[in-house]
């Protein structure tokens, strides 16, 4: 996963959980939770805990 997809990830997370955005694909508020957690997760991995979204 590139850091773009991840970016993006994080960014339509967020979106739904603040309402901005349906779930969709995601079902619930629990999906939605847990890619936050898989998106938090790599970026760990790769040693990056905070991205630059300008």
């Amino acid at each position: 996963m590139s850091l773009q997809q991840l970016k993006h990830g994080v960014i339509r997370c967020e979106a739904r959980l603040s309402g901005v955005l349906q779930f969709g694909l995601m079902k619930n508020e629990t999906f939605t939770r847990e890619a936050l957690r898989e998106y938090q997760n790599e970026l760990d991995k790769r040693k990056q805990t905070e991205l630059d979204f300008k």
